[in-house]
C-alpha cells in the first residue's frame, strides 16, 4: 500500500501551569469544535519537566511517559488526547504548552 502524503494544520495553542496536582486536558480550555477536530497534539514542557499519561491512569512523578524542561511531544488519536493528564515531573512547576493540529490527507 503506498504511502498518502498528508498536511498539518494547527488548530488552537494553549498553555497552563503544571504542578504537584494532577491537570486533566479539559482544564486547558480548548474549545469543543477544535477537540472534536484534532487528530494530534503537540505537547511541549518549557520550564520543567512533567509526567504525561492518556490511558486513564493519573501520572505521577515517578508513572508516565517524560516530557524533559525543552523537550516536545506528540499524542496522535483523538481518544488519547482528551484523556491527557499531565504533572510535575520534580519540585519546580511546569509552564506547558499544548497545541491542537488536524492532519488533512491529500488525494
Amino acid at each position: 500500500m503506498p504511502l498518502r502524503e498528508f498536511a498539518v494544520k494547527g488548530l488552537e495553542m494553549k498553555g497552563a501551569t503544571v504542578s504537584s496536582s494532577v491537570v486533566s486536558f479539559s482544564s486547558f480550555g480548548f474549545s469543543s469544535s477544535n477537540v472534536t477536530n484534532a487528530d494530534q497534539a503537540v505537547i511541549t514542557a518549557r520550564t520543567a519537566g512533567v509526567m504525561v499519561s492518556w490511558d486513564g491512569t493519573d501520572p505521577t512523578a515517578t508513572l508516565g511517559h517524560l516530557i524533559a524542561q525543552n523537550e516536545s511531544m506528540t499524542v496522535i488519536g483523538n481518544q488519547k488526547i482528551q484523556a491527557l493528564k499531565l504533572i510535575r515531573e520534580a519540585a519546580a512547576d511546569a509552564d506547558v504548552t499544548i497545541t491542537l493540529e488536524q492532519a488533512t490527507y491529500r488525494t
